[in-house]
């Protein structure tokens, strides 16, 4: 059998996460693993997808000629959270399912979404309702007992600590006075947060983890976290560069039925500020214009 070719974007990818020595074993050894999981899974691949940078995902179809993804994970135990996830949602019917894994490297093999484009969003409200389609199903009732997760506020502090280092670089800086309201906000939530009412969270459900097909939308690599689900929310309307404005899109899910309006605001003005990146143009346009002018009065300090 043979392998696909590694496309050039994901293997500059790799290479700059594990950097320059153990990328390049990594990338070496990537084609017989493919194989090895390709014979043993009686898998037919096709193609690697170049997007990401935490894995490799190959493209195939399965025996019986089923759509299938094959994933091969950078870190092993991050692959094995992530297969634990899935099956965890699997009742929901909110993300793909795994089909085969391989306990000790964390490779899994799972169905693959068609069409599978991501969910960029772009269509206004339309998108705001897929999106809280998504977190209604992912967090239907469920049988399932969770795998144990970190609290989402150390994912959130993990943000704003990027932020932080980001925010040193000339070329990227923002107004220190910003950094230090989005802490002080960011205390204030988790102070504030009832731990009875933690949910299981993706904690990276922002647009780029989505997939949809012709009716609805899916998750895909999932961090895992326990926390407030309008953090969840937070980071998805945060993290865009479509034409709705982010107070457009709280406003668009402030009615959702597991978040709460005050706490989705306070979350958005949080990791606005932790994900701001003046060399995403568009992005940083769209978080200028909602810290200068839309964000509630209470956080505002003057940056622009």
């Amino acid at each position: 059998m043979t392998v696909p070719f590694i496309p050039a974007k994901l293997a500059k990818a790799i290479l700059f996460l594990r950097g320059e020595q153990d990328g390049t074993r990594w990338l070496s050894e990537l084609p017989a693993t493919l194989d090895r999981y390709q014979q043993a899974w009686g898998l037919r691949l096709e193609a690697i997808s170049d997007g990401g940078a935490m894995s490799a995902c190959a493209l195939g179809t399965a025996a019986d000629g089923s759509p299938i993804v094959l994933k091969v994970p950078v870190d092993a135990a991050a692959g094995q959270l992530e297969a634990e996830l899935l099956r965890y949602w699997a009742p929901t019917g909110a993300v793909p399912a795994v089909l085969n894994q391989d306990p000790d490297t964390g490779v899994m093999v799972m169905e693959r979404i068609l069409p599978g484009d991501t969910a960029w969003p772009r269509n206004g409200i339309d998108d705001a309702r897929r999106y809280g389609d998504l977190l209604t199903r992912l967090n239907a009732p469920n049988p399932n007992t969770p795998p144990s997760l970190k609290p989402m506020d150390e994912v959130i502090e993990m943000r704003l600590d990027w932020a932080r280092e980001r925010f040193t670089n000339p070329d990227h800086q923002h107004p220190k006075a910003q950094l230090d309201a989005a802490r002080e906000v960011f205390s204030q939530l988790r102070d504030t947060l009832d731990r009875t009412q933690a949910r299981v969270l993706h904690a990276d459900l922002q647009a780029k983890n989505v997939l949809n097909d012709s009716n609805a939308s899916y998750a895909i690599d999932p961090m895992g976290a326990v926390g407030d689900p309008n953090a969840e929310a937070a980071l998805w309307i945060a993290i865009q560069d479509g034409p709705t404005s982010i107070t457009q899109r709280i406003n668009q899910l402030a009615d959702h039925p597991l978040l709460d309006a005050s706490r989705l605001a306070a979350w958005t003005f949080v990791l606005a500020i932790a994900e701001y990146r003046r060399y995403l143009p568009a992005s940083a346009r769209r978080i200028e214009e909602y810290l200068h002018t839309d964000h509630p009065p209470a956080h505002r300090t003057d940056p622009y």
